[in-house]
């Protein structure tokens, strides 16, 4: 006799299912690729724009400028100085950023522009300077007194005119003295440039003469 066999009741009957297909590991492979390259373009354009910004700096070099104003004649203060990066053209000497504690405390040999750069030409010597001592640019009109009269170490007389007297001539009330640091004259124009060392305490009323045109000075004659 044939057996059989019943399925049990309430068991629901076997049902096959397909196999789970299997992952395919390529689509993470692709990612990584994604990722490495993005990184090698990041990296290239840095490189790129790092030899951008060294080429538009090449040939610059950090040299001295004015920041203020000076005289001719007067000392050069650190607060005078400023540095700046430029591409100087060949045959242009200026003078570099690491030079500034050999500009500074020296007298000017021209007048210097605020914003110009500095150039060797335009700093003078401080040789024979005293401490103390501060140097003035003064202009003086050559009839008052004759370039060919004056010179380095001559003693002068500095004044402010102070408004005309009953007979026309104006008068002076004198400032102090001072020693002639340098004669600067240029043959054109009707006054020459004249550096006068004098004592600091002096300075001031000096140069608030000069700026209002009512300096005066005259040489003291030797003994």
């Amino acid at each position: 006799m044939a057996s059989t066999t019943s399925t049990p009741r309430n068991q629901a009957p076997a049902v096959s299912r397909p196999a789970a297909p299997a992952l395919v590991p390529g689509g993470a492979r692709q990612r990584r690729w994604s990722l490495a390259l993005l990184a090698v373009l990041v990296t290239l354009g840095s490189a790129l724009a790092f030899v951008v910004l060294w080429m538009n700096a090449g040939g610059r070099q950090p040299v001295l400028a004015l920041s203020n104003d000076v005289a001719a004649g007067q000392v050069i203060e650190d607060g005078d100085l400023t540095v700046v990066r430029v591409s100087a053209d060949q045959g242009v000497t200026l003078v570099g950023s690491g030079a500034r504690d050999d500009v500074v405390g020296k007298p000017a040999a021209t007048d210097l522009l605020d914003g110009t750069l500095l150039v060797p030409e335009a700093v003078g010597t401080a040789d024979g300077l005293d401490r103390g001592t501060a140097v003035i640019g003064i202009p003086v009109p050559r009839i008052q007194v004759p370039v060919d009269d004056l010179e380095t170490g001559d003693q002068v007389v500095l004044a402010r005119t102070v408004g005309a007297t009953s007979g026309g001539a104006a008068a002076a009330d004198t400032i102090g003295t001072g020693r002639v640091f340098s004669v600067q004259d240029d043959g054109e124009g009707s006054d020459i440039r004249v550096s006068v060392a004098v004592d600091e305490s002096l300075a001031l009323a000096i140069a608030a003469a000069v700026h209002e045109d009512e300096i005066y000075m005259w040489k003291i004659a030797a003994g």
